[in-house]
């Protein structure tokens, strides 16, 4: 029940910020996920040992900044967001391995959580504005229903595991149908909003955003293993954590991304 009314309130709050709201708006909600994300990942490093460096949070404001017009690029920003990790590292721990795996790990977070969040960012800034907020309507909608997709007729079909070490309950029938249903929303789309996105592309970027979706998942899925954790946090109830529910979109959105910066989408 919890999952449901969370869903209820979520998605259309959700959708009225992506349709309707001001830019700014978009991206303080975007970090908002980007710190939980960077919280729920201290949170498993933690379980490892590694107590991530406190300037990580700072850093991923920065890194999603990076894709908002008026801020640094990301290029400088990636060189800043290194020298300001180095700098946190030499004035506030001691060498050991501990330290070692600290400031690789806040390293990652900062642009796992940030950066590849940073390009839902710039979907939506590219211009027009309204083609911008089309954009990530289709980044949701291809993977939501691929993900709805995948666990209907996986449940339903699902004879094969796909990653049996890392998600028992994924299946290759469940693939199937999720890249099936990740393409035809894509198509569907194309023709019900977005005619100037060839057929063709709108089924290659339906296919690959589906596979880099289950790839995202199963990365997540690792990483929380390798912790000894089922959730990455509480944050959603029925869900568990922020990154739980957008470990997919943070491998297909920045493919989306580079697709609309060189084609102009």
């Amino acid at each position: 029940m919890s999952r449901i009314l969370t869903a209820l309130v979520a998605v259309p709050l959700l959708l009225l910020v992506i349709l309707k709201g001001p830019a700014w708006l978009f991206l303080a909600l975007t970090l908002a996920f980007a710190l939980a994300g960077f919280w729920e990942l201290s949170r498993l490093a933690s379980k490892a040992g590694w107590k991530l460096l406190p300037v990580g949070y700072a850093l991923t404001v920065l890194s999603v900044t990076a894709f908002y017009p008026g801020f640094p690029g990301f290029q400088e920003t990636g060189i800043a967001i290194l020298l300001v990790v180095g700098l946190a590292a030499v004035f506030t721990r001691d060498p050991s391995r501990e330290t070692l795996g600290s400031v690789v790990a806040t390293a990652f977070a900062i642009l796992y959580t940030g950066a590849l969040l940073g390009t839902v960012v710039g979907l939506r800034m590219m211009p027009p504005e309204e083609l911008g907020r089309l954009r990530i309507v289709f980044l949701l909608a291809v993977m939501m229903v691929g993900d709805a997709g995948a666990y209907y007729v996986g449940r339903a079909f699902g004879r094969s595991p796909l990653a049996p070490v890392l998600s028992p309950n994924k299946t290759v029938e469940g693939l199937g149908g999720g890249i099936v249903f990740s393409v035809a929303t894509a198509v569907f789309l194309r023709y019900a909003a977005l005619p100037r996105l060839a057929l063709a592309t709108a089924v290659g970027l339906g296919l690959s955003m589906a596979l880099l979706g289950v790839v995202g998942d199963l990365f997540e899925s690792l990483l929380k293993r390798s912790a000894g954790i089922k959730d990455t946090s509480s944050l959603l109830p029925g869900h568990g954590g922020v990154l739980d529910r957008i470990d997919s979109l943070l491998f297909a959105a920045p493919l989306l991304f580079l697709y609309v910066k060189w084609a102009e989408l």
